[in-house]
């Protein structure tokens, strides 16, 4: 037995109510993905919109004037949705919110003016909106939501031609009329916007699966990434480098003494240096090294295409950067040093393991031989000697004259310097 127009009716306005509702909680329990309230704010919008045509006077020009404005401001919000899954930042102006709100106004005129105006030109305007979301979607900025964004793009694809179709029909070209065709049109459109409820919340779950698989792989207190991704990567790298016959090269860092750092100034304050720490090697390294905390107080760099001369001008610059670095405590000036270990990829090594065995060996004879120095994992090579001789066993302090202006320098002339000629290489 054929379901008749009210239940399809009731159907498709279940289903609407639905997915707003769950898009709805989703946005408010997870607020740092930004695009589901968006998403979730167009349910709710296009569920007013179907309430209002079936709840409203039957006047043809509020009735179509309400819809053809909701419906542009639909496909706005879910332009805006889209947007934070793919692109991740904000618009670059505001004149597309503007060109939005005159469209809208522009609407409502032609609606007084000339009926069912308003409607095509609502329908009109949704579907460039609609083509230029489609467009967003075919390239997406994180890889991983590819497949999800291309899903939804098809979704978007079928709804701008149920849409073009219906704007056609509704023209009355030659006078000609299809009420069956503009009936089988609204139908078909309840369907597809049911199952674009099924794509925003496909593109929720991708995003979380997302994040989550990022969040296993980052260390939390520095930000950077942690063992387990380092050695994904590094195992990549490695694989690259024996293909393509280019060099690669590991640096193994260890803080100084920093336990004694911990005991003298606190955990606080030990935290707050392996963060410092962490924003140079971010600093310093380009962005196809991959830096990583190992555990602790030890780090590592990997830099794929560097060899071992290069790698080691770098991890020179670093370490001056690193001394150079001061940490406020009070009025105290807290300096620390950074001991490095240093080994390049040898001709028919094929995985990380002895590369890594050498420049952890390289870390600590850095260690026995006084601290505050890059070692090259070679046998014929010297230990770089520190630019100046700092105390060993304690912290350098220094005392400021008041607690204004003068009291921190972060990053002091010398930093900078030894930062930037990192970049000019």
């Amino acid at each position: 037995m054929m379901m008749d127009m009210h239940s399809f009716v009731l159907a498709g306005f279940v289903s609407q109510a639905t997915f707003a509702l769950t898009l709805a909680l989703l946005a408010w329990s997870d607020r740092r993905t930004r695009g589901t309230g968006w998403l979730a704010a167009a349910c709710v919008l296009q569920l007013a919109s179907t309430a209002a045509k079936n709840m409203l006077p039957r006047e043809p020009h509020v009735s179509e004037n309400i819809s053809a404005g909701l419906l542009l401001l639909v496909f706005f919000f879910v332009y805006m949705g889209l947007r934070w899954f793919v692109v991740r930042r904000r618009l670059a102006s505001m004149w597309g919110p503007v060109a939005v709100s005159a469209t809208m106004a522009l609407i409502l005129c032609l609606g007084f003016l000339h009926q069912g105006a308003a409607l095509a030109a609502g329908r009109a305007a949704s579907v460039v909106v609609l083509g230029m979301t489609v467009l967003m979607l075919l390239n997406p900025k994180i890889t991983s939501l590819r497949i999800p964004a291309q899903r939804t793009a098809a979704m978007l694809v079928a709804v701008m031609a149920i849409l073009t179709s219906r704007l056609v029909l509704g023209l009355h070209l030659m006078g000609l009329r299809y009420p069956r065709f503009e009936t089988l049109g609204h139908d078909v459109m309840l369907l597809c916007l049911a199952l674009l409820g099924f794509s925003f919340i496909g593109m929720f779950v991708a995003e979380t699966k997302r994040r989550l698989h990022e969040e296993t792989r980052m260390d939390p207190l520095t930000g950077l990434r942690n063992r387990r991704a380092f050695e994904e990567i590094a195992q990549r790298e490695v694989q690259f480098a024996v293909r393509e016959e280019s060099p690669l090269t590991l640096l193994m860092l260890d803080l100084d003494h920093f336990k004694q750092l911990n005991d003298t100034w606190g955990h606080p304050f030990g935290d707050r240096a392996l963060r410092a720490f962490g924003g140079v090697l971010l600093t310093v390294t380009g962005q196809k090294d991959a830096v990583a905390r190992m555990g602790g107080e030890e780090f590592a760099v990997l830099l794929p295409g560097r060899s071992a001369r290069s790698a080691l001008a770098m991890a020179e610059r670093l370490r001056t950067t690193v001394e150079g670095l001061h940490l406020s405590e009070g009025e105290d000036l807290v300096q620390f040093t950074v001991s490095v270990g240093l080994s390049s990829l040898r001709r028919g090594e094929k995985t990380l393991d002895e590369m890594f065995r050498r420049a952890d060996h390289a870390l600590y004879e850095a260690k026995r031989e006084g601290r505050n120095r890059v070692v090259l994992a070679d046998s014929r090579a010297r230990a770089i000697p520190p630019a100046r001789s700092l105390p060993e066993l304690q912290p350098v302090l220094a005392r400021t004259a008041n607690q204004g202006t003068d009291r921190l320098r972060e990053f002091p002339a010398s930093a900078v310097a030894a930062v930037s000629a990192t970049h000019r290489m």
